[in-house]
């Protein structure tokens, strides 16, 4: 009986835990660049800005992961430490000017992208010692809190100050500090107690795991574009802002069947071949997106966000905790979330670029391109054994 009450407990808080990292990472991501101009910030520094930050935050990720690993750090600690940086910088956006404020939102991407594979990794912390937990059910209820609360904060904005947004966050930040105390810790594996201060370099211990990361580097750099230019490309065949919404919207919901019952798919399919699977969809959904004559076809497309990132982003964690060593664990998830990130700064630089320079019909072709990449390093890993 206390054993069911434990795994309840536990899998109610990983789900909590993913709930409240989305809705930081919804006012990040989602709600920033307006944010950001609505403190007089103009666009090409907003995109500065959150390139910049990405980038540091693509850095820090695989080396504190690698230091967790080494010195054997609390995940745990290291969460509640994040989240008080969090809280610190919301309140310091209440007190200082427009500048200083986005200083404060660069903090917060930073130490966000810091704390992405930390909570993805959460799950699968319980699993390796004994508690049944379910990576793709925590993952969905990210989905839906971000989806939730989307519309949530988009209607608030309608009658309070932009200050709303990174409100949000700090409810988030000091609720999720009460989620972390509230799980238990186990200290670290057993497997790993007598590991030493040195390690090997991941990157070449684990090539089918480098070859998945370039994949997914370049599935999210596309992922990225395509949320972030998403109103450039639809004004192209005769849309508006209301499409955009509707197109987010969908795709967000759609994910969320896929999430959920993700465990029972990868009981049918490897890891590896649902990575293979979507990433032959993603080129479908890159040509539907190139072809697209209105925004129904848009619309079509976002349909297939449930066989592409829906499937990519849970597999790809899945296939890590099943490659990869014990002792590496935190260092290559960190890897993982940073092509997140390092998407994102791709996003930025080969989006804004292209828009720059040329149209958004060159943009559609880079769009194509990235997922015919992405896909080719996906099929390459049918060459790669599971333990390679």
């Amino acid at each position: 009986m206390m054993a069911l009450e434990n795994k309840t407990k536990i899998n109610c808080g990983c789900y909590l835990l993913f709930a409240l990292f989305f809705i930081i990472f919804l006012t990040i991501y989602s709600y920033g660049v307006f944010f950001l101009n609505n403190l007089g910030i103009p666009y090409r520094d907003i995109g500065l800005i959150i390139g910049i930050s990405a980038l540091f935050s693509s850095i820090l990720q695989p080396l504190i992961g690698r230091q967790v690993d080494i010195r054997h750090f609390s995940w745990q600690k290291l969460l509640v430490f994040l989240n008080i940086i969090v809280i610190i910088a919301v309140l310091s956006m209440f007190l200082l000017q427009n500048v200083l404020c986005s200083l404060m939102f660069s903090v917060m991407i930073i130490v966000s992208g810091v704390m992405y594979p930390f909570i993805n990794y959460s799950p699968f912390y319980y699993e390796n010692h004994g508690v049944e937990t379910n990576f793709g059910v925590a993952r969905g209820f990210g989905s839906l809190s971000f989806s939730i609360f989307a519309s949530v904060i988009g209607f608030m904005l309608t009658d309070f100050n932009v200050m709303i947004i990174p409100l949000f966050s700090l409810v988030s930040a000091i609720l999720m500090i009460i989620v972390i105390y509230w799980l238990p810790y186990y200290g670290y594996d057993s497997r790993t107690k007598n590991n030493t201060s040195f390690k090997n370099n991941i990157l070449t211990k684990y090539p089918l795991f480098t070859i998945i990361l370039i994949a997914m580097t370049l599935m999210m750099t596309f992922q990225n574009i395509f949320e972030c230019y998403l109103i450039n490309i639809i004004e192209n065949i005769g849309g508006n802002i209301s499409n955009v919404g509707i197109s987010n919207s969908l795709a967000s919901v759609l994910e969320l069947p896929v999430m959920f019952l993700f465990i029972k798919i990868l009981n049918k399919v490897s890891a590896k071949n649902l990575i293979i699977l979507s990433s032959f969809f993603y080129i479908v959904r890159s040509l539907i997106i190139f072809f697209a004559q209105n925004p129904f076809d848009i619309y079509l497309a976002q349909v297939l966000q449930i066989v592409t990132y829906a499937l990519i982003a849970p597999a790809s964690v899945h296939l890590t905790t099943e490659i990869v060593d014990e002792e590496d664990q935190y260092e290559a998830q960190a890897f993982l979330g940073a092509t997140v990130t390092i998407g994102l700064i791709f996003a930025n630089f080969i989006g804004g670029n292209i828009l720059q320079l040329y149209d958004v019909n060159i943009l559609l072709i880079v769009l194509v391109a990235l997922t015919v990449l992405g896909s080719i390093f996906a099929f390459s890993t049918l060459f790669f054994k599971n333990n390679s």
